[in-house]
């Protein structure tokens, strides 16, 4: 399988401004996506939304925010550092658990315990609208995980299939709109390390005509600045992974020239942690 690169939105692996082949062996069926399918787009039109920062800081959702990397915004000086990176199972780019996902590092400080009750990535969407199998369940496959390294998905903490919402941020660019998709009701405990976390929709119903639209985890980018609304411990830069059967990833770095968005940008990702820190 040739490696593929990543779009301007990350949207090389499934980037935006850069890109790559990838190709699938002995596939049958319709054409599986390429990474020139994710782009480089031109005349990028983009809009943002002050948008009111509830239950800690964390934009949409409304619950206790322990950790969020910050806001995606376009830079019309740097076009073409990546913007987000494929992070979907689709009907486009298909899997299990998922046919791309994007791994966003976040840590728990010393002396604290955090009780995780809800993870959510911002999006940009075709249709921002999630499904599964033929019923009409919005649900959104999440992980986290420790001791990640190129190559290996480490130790799984806890993951599963979780209700999810998708609600939209208010911001857009490259034709696409961003939504924040977000599982609560978890119930997972954190001591003091740095984890990795993914939230990767869900839209595989054939029957449903949105399923066919393309998802990118927004990237953040610390050029000159912190990312807007970043909030909590900050996310360790330059140390997600990209993971696609479908793009010919395994736990790849998404930085640096070899890495998934071929050395242009995904230093950061708009991700987030709800929950609480425990008592003492």
């Amino acid at each position: 399988m040739v490696r593929s690169g990543l779009w301007s939105i990350g949207l090389a692996a499934a980037l935006i401004p850069f890109a790559q082949q990838a190709t699938a062996q002995k596939y049958q069926g319709p054409p599986k996506p390429t990474i020139m399918d994710y782009g480089p787009f031109k005349n990028v039109p983009y809009k943002s939304t002050t948008t009111r920062l509830t239950g800690g800081k964390c934009g949409n959702p409304a619950a206790n925010c322990l950790f969020y990397g910050g806001d995606f915004v376009y830079n019309p000086l740097y076009p073409s550092i990546a913007n987000g990176l494929a992070n979907e199972n689709s009907e486009l780019v298909t899997g299990s658990p998922y046919g791309a996902a994007t791994w966003v590092p976040f840590t728990v400080p010393a002396g604290e315990t955090w009780d995780v009750m809800g993870l959510f990535t911002n999006n940009q969407a075709t249709y921002g609208v999630l499904d599964q199998g033929t019923e009409p369940l919005a649900v959104a496959y999440w992980s986290i995980n420790e001791g990640v390294f190129p190559g290996n998905a480490g130790t799984v903490i806890d993951s599963g299939i979780s209700p999810a919402t998708s609600t939209p941020t208010g911001r857009a660019a490259f034709d696409l709109n961003e939504y924040t998709i977000q599982v609560t009701g978890l119930s997972v405990s954190l001591t003091s390390g740095t984890y990795w976390m993914t939230v990767v929709p869900i839209c595989t119903n054939t029957a449903d005509p949105y399923c066919d639209g393309v998802f990118f985890l927004s990237d953040v980018e610390y050029i000159n600045t912190t990312p807007v609304n970043a909030f909590g411990p900050a996310e360790p830069v330059d140390s997600s992974f990209f993971d696609s059967p479908v793009f010919g990833f395994s736990f790849d770095p998404t930085n640096g020239f070899v890495g998934a968005c071929g050395g242009i940008g995904c230093d950061a990702f708009s991700a987030g942690v709800l929950g609480r820190i425990a008592a003492k």
